[in-house]
């Protein structure tokens, strides 16, 4: 590389040279006064070329102006853009390339190339060849290509400038929040049989790459996704590293200043963006059409999935990728197996050399802590909570009706009857077996079923119970239906030894329920609701 470098360097030497002997011949030439012969002889002589030679320089240099370029070596042969086929032909490749190649359907070039030897010899002119056609299709308008086979949306991703910039200074100034579904094939934990792919949640701050928090779940995207996945982001790591193995950093935790979505649903709903207000967080919403604004999550959740795929039973990126490969039959891990290796495996990126850092995402985090701003202290469980599906209802006698069922708590008793009754209640939907109401001076409190003989049950388990109730014509009080239902499911599950997908799906969230409300949440047990006990912490939430 360094040869070519010098010869170049030597080429444009003496074409300048070159140049400075030409010139006064040039402007010779140009007024027509004089003879140029003793000055030409003297250039010969000078350059050590012909006659020929000096006069085609001298042109050549009148043409372009003077440009030392002018002189630059040229190429043998046919000049660029030069074609030898009739222009007949030229024009049937035009025809079939604009009305044929440029088309959603996508044909291949080699359809083409065969319709368009078929139409020459139906016209009696010569074929082209293959290398042909390809060379009129690559001096083609390469966007314009792109707007015709992909549509204007796919042209304007690959061809648009990239405008503004997605820069973070300090920690927790920008973070990038999206979700994925996993590339891998998931067992449930009573059979060991395919259940399907997990959805992944992840958060990842700008300015140090450093993976905040994320969430596995066999559910797809919603806003109890994002608010446990921004729970975890906001909240210490060292329980979760207890867990896990000790001695590896994670120190992210804080309230995030900005937090960049796209245009889903979950980040678009009411709760969502009441929340972030709520906590001061600023929403930022991925402008349509502009991928790159989200680059940075993106690119992560690239490189885990570059990980998944290397885990038995995963579905890589795309059927050619996976070729024969049997991933249900190669499957093993459980989703509880597969987020400890998650959070494992994101621990892993933490402390790994980033390419654009220079070091680890944890090396620049603890770089640029002191840049960080205090944050006010909050209840992580209050934020949780504050992010949680929420509805409004009526503080009644019995308590607080929801999705049919009546919850409890003392704390209820001198609201009943007060202005219209409705407060803000929120729920978990993983676990109906407890809610949090607002009550005044924008705090909450715990509220539990009020018929104990109710089990811990999930919306999806409730949902479903009631539609088996409606299919057998059951009626009376929903709860002891619901109660009488969820027992007979469980038992019949317990018994069951084969079972389908959906129904092993169904199992495993139930199954995973409490181990996942024990690790974002504090509540207790069931215990009786009319002790009296008014101890319960009260946390400030959103108010509608």
């Amino acid at each position: 590389m360094d040869d070519d470098r010098e010869d170049f360097v030597a080429a444009g030497a003496e074409e300048a040279r070159r140049a400075a002997v030409l010139r006064p011949l040039v402007q010779a030439y140009l007024k027509g006064t004089g003879s140029l012969e003793s000055g030409i002889n003297d250039a010969v002589w000078e350059l050590g070329v012909s006659r020929a030679t000096v006069w085609r320089w001298i042109k050549r240099l009148a043409e372009e102006g003077g440009r030392t370029s002018a002189l630059a070596s040229r190429k043998r042969g046919r000049p660029t853009g030069t074609t030898l086929i009739s222009g007949k032909v030229e024009a049937v490749i035009e025809e079939h390339l604009r009305r044929y190649f440029l088309r959603r359907e996508r044909p291949s070039l080699s359809r083409i190339v065969t319709e368009i030897r078929s139409a020459c010899w139906q016209q009696g002119l010569q074929p082209p060849t293959r290398r042909t056609v390809q060379r009129r299709l690559d001096a083609m308008d390469a966007r314009e290509i792109a707007k015709a086979r992909e549509g204007a949306k796919a042209a304007r991703q690959k061809f648009a400038p990239v405008v503004g910039d997605n820069k973070a200074n300090r920690p927790l100034e920008v973070v990038q929040i999206d979700h994925t579904p996993a590339d891998i094939i998931l067992v449930d934990s009573f059979e060991r049989k395919p259940i399907g792919r997990p959805w992944v949640t992840l958060a990842i701050d700008v300015a140090t790459r450093m993976v905040t928090g994320y969430y596995t779940s066999l559910e797809a995207p919603s806003r109890l996704s994002v608010a446990l996945c921004l729970t975890q982001a906001v909240a210490p790591k060292a329980e979760l590293l207890a867990e896990l193995v000790r001695n590896v950093p994670w120190p992210a935790q804080g309230k995030p200043h900005s937090i960049h979505v796209d245009n889903g649903r979950d980040f678009r709903s009411h709760a969502f963006r009441s929340a972030c207000a709520e906590w001061g967080i600023d929403l930022v919403y991925r402008p349509p059409g502009s991928p790159h604004f989200g680059g940075h999550i993106e690119r992560l959740i690239g490189t885990m999935m570059g990980a998944v795929h290397l885990l038995p039973g995963t579905t890589q990126s795309s059927v050619v990728a996976k070729g024969d490969y049997d991933a249900e039959g190669m499957a093993t891990m459980t989703l509880s197996d597969f987020d400890r290796w998650f959070a494992l495996e994101i621990c892993r990126y933490n402390n790994s050399i980033h390419s654009s850092l220079g070091c680890t995402p944890v090396a620049k985090w603890e770089a640029l802590s002191e840049q960080m701003m205090g944050d006010i202290p909050f209840e992580i469980e209050a934020f949780r909570v504050s992010f949680l599906p929420s509805e409004l209802r009526k503080v009644r006698r019995d308590g607080i009706h929801l999705f049919q069922i009546r919850y409890w708590s003392d704390a209820l008793a001198g609201h009943i009857g007060r202005g219209d009754g409705k407060v803000v209640v929120r729920y978990d939907p993983r676990d109906l077996s407890v809610i949090w109401v607002e009550l005044d001076n924008d705090r909450y409190v715990e509220a539990r079923y009020r018929n104990l003989e109710i089990p811990p049950v999930s919306l999806w388990e409730y949902r479903e119970a009631m539609r088996n109730a409606r299919a057998l014509g059951k009626s009376g009080s929903n709860e002891l239906v619901l109660a009488e239902l969820i027992r007979q499911q469980r038992q019949i599950e317990s018994e069951s030894r084969s079972l389908t997908r959906a129904e092993r799906r169904s199992r495993e969230r139930k199954g995973t329920l409490e181990g996942a409300n024990s690790a974002v949440s504090t509540t207790e047990g069931l215990r009786a609701i009319d002790t009296g006990d008014t101890s319960r912490p009260l946390f400030k939430v959103e108010r509608w």
